[in-house]
């Protein structure tokens, strides 16, 4: 009874063992790429910081893209923590070890798969829900340092859909509240224009938004009619102006799921939401592809040739699907493919590869 117990116990004693090794390189990897790359974007930023603040604000931006940063390194984190996992384990013969008592590599992976999970839940926590709102306070206060006063300056028209309305506008003040150089085209449910406004500005104030300077066009008529003014109530609020006015990169969940229905003011369609969205939900499982490819790197011994090729080959694989998922993704956004495709096809193609590398190896 005695021997069953201690049978029992050593795969729960092995994936304690596993999972520390693995989580401390991984862990290890994040934090010396994060630091990396922060430092890099430091030594671009940090004089621009500096005109516009002081030492201390280095620091403020720095914390603010960490976040973002974190996020985008899990994956590669991951497959790089494995491939070194498995190479000390291979270098001290403890694969070997394993392998003599029964323990294949899926369940040497297994051991693994809670560390993965929990790999996938920082990143989705990060990208999804921590990310969007550091973003967002960064570029809010980058431009509080620019321009307090002035209209933030756009690098083209603003296009924006709100239910069945479309508005353009060549400025918006820092707080949203104020559009210059406004176009905006009412349509009926049916998506028919009913009116089309041209404005030199729109402000906002309790009742909604009132455009002044406002040349009236309806469907039929050959010239504009000049009116003093037009009220538009149902429009979107200033916070939705300035949000569009800065777009950050990450987008919380409720936005996406916003996005996706239409509503609410949005710049984008509804392939681009339906994309990250997708995407979002396939990155759950990219900390595990990077488990598959990085196995193989166990096999081998300490004086054998190929353990270094092993490796190689793994995180070939790896940022091979970063950079093709990322490809997929941008067609995706821009209405090229649709959002499962984009989001979804990589992955099982490059599983297949990883899978093979392994049935090679074990052969």
């Amino acid at each position: 009874m005695a021997g069953e117990g201690r049978a029992l116990m050593l795969p729960r004693v092995l994936a304690r063992y596993l999972t520390r090794i693995f989580l401390g390189r991984a862990t290890a990897v994040l934090l010396g790429l994060a630091a990396l790359l922060q430092l890099l974007d430091l030594l671009d930023k940090a004089g621009d910081v500096l005109a516009r603040g002081g030492v201390w604000d280095i620091g403020r931006y720095a914390l603010l893209r960490l976040p973002t940063t974190l996020g985008q390194l899990v994956p590669l984190s991951v497959l790089v923590g494995a491939i070194l996992t498995f190479q000390r384990l291979a270098g001290s013969l403890e694969i070997t070890a394993m392998r003599a008592t029964g323990l294949g590599s899926w369940r040497i992976m297994g051991a693994l798969v809670p560390a993965c999970a929990l790999a996938a839940g920082l990143q989705f926590g990060l990208q999804v829900g921590v990310a969007p709102y550091s973003e967002r306070a960064l570029s809010d206060w980058w431009d509080h340092l620019e321009a307090r006063d002035r209209p933030l300056a756009l690098d083209r028209r603003m296009w924006l859909r709100d239910g069945t309305d479309i508005l353009a506008a060549d400025a918006v003040s820092p707080d949203g509240a104020v559009l210059s150089g406004v176009l905006l085209v009412r349509r009926d449910p049916s998506g028919r224009v009913t009116l089309r406004i041209g404005a030199e500005e729109a402000r906002h104030a309790a009742g909604g938004w009132r455009l002044t300077g406002a040349r009236v066009l309806r469907p039929g008529e050959e010239r504009e009619t000049v009116v003093g003014g037009y009220d538009w109530p149902e429009g979107p609020t200033p916070r939705a102006m300035r949000n569009l006015a800065r777009p950050t990169d990450a987008l919380s969940l409720p936005a996406l799921l916003r996005g996706k229905a239409g509503e609410g003011a949005v710049s984008r369609g509804a392939a681009y939401f339906g994309t990250r969205l997708q995407a979002a939900a396939a990155a759950a499982l990219v900390p595990f592809l990077m488990l598959l490819l990085a196995m193989p790197a166990a096999f081998g011994l300490p004086r054998q040739h190929g353990g270094t090729r092993r490796a190689a080959v793994g995180l070939t694989l790896g940022l091979g699907y970063l950079v093709a998922q990322g490809l997929m993704i941008a067609i995706g956004e821009a209405g090229g493919l649709g959002p499962v495709p984009a989001a979804w096809s990589m992955l099982p193609c490059f599983a297949t590869a990883g899978l093979l590398c392994l049935w090679r190896e074990e052969a």
